[in-house]
């Protein structure tokens, strides 16, 4: 019994030890396939959402600005929408006060979404202390985000 228990350990250590592939076109483990149980809201018309004053005086130009990830619970239950999200942006580059500003579905993808575009980072601004209000919108659609 002993010498089963051992060869037991031993075999179960030998396949934790193996590397794990990721193979193209594949999803990722525990994940599965996304499958969509509502559609994707009509989204918003974003440039009227800013006004004639909103993130203007400066080019922005971006040199980190990751998307953000599909939220767990949102791919489990096939969950589609959008966030338009709007932030400030310091002289220096950085973001501040990013915030949701409309969420259809609310909710699901919000945190995320503000999460990401906190860490963004601009070159400096050029000639301006501040650029107020600018708009970003993403979408989660079937599993993916894109950002319009």
């Amino acid at each position: 019994m002993r010498s089963l228990v051992a060869t037991l350990c031993l075999v179960l250590t030998a396949c934790g030890g193996l590397p794990s592939v990721e193979l193209p076109g594949l999803e990722p483990p525990g994940r599965g396939p996304f499958i969509p149980r509502d559609e994707l809201p009509v989204p918003p018309n974003v440039e009227r959402m800013m006004g004639p004053e909103d993130c203007r005086g400066s080019t922005l130009a971006a040199t980190s600005a990751s998307l953000p990830d599909y939220p767990a619970r949102a791919w489990q239950f096939g969950r589609q929408g959008w966030v338009v999200v709007r932030f400030h942006v310091y002289a220096d580059g950085s973001v501040h006060r990013a915030r949701v500003h409309r969420a259809v579905p609310d909710g699901p993808f919000n945190r995320a979404t503000e999460r990401a575009v906190s860490r963004w980072q601009f070159a400096p601004l050029d000639g301006v202390d501040i650029l107020e209000n600018c708009v970003v919108m993403f979408e989660f659609r079937a599993g993916e985000v894109h950002i319009r």
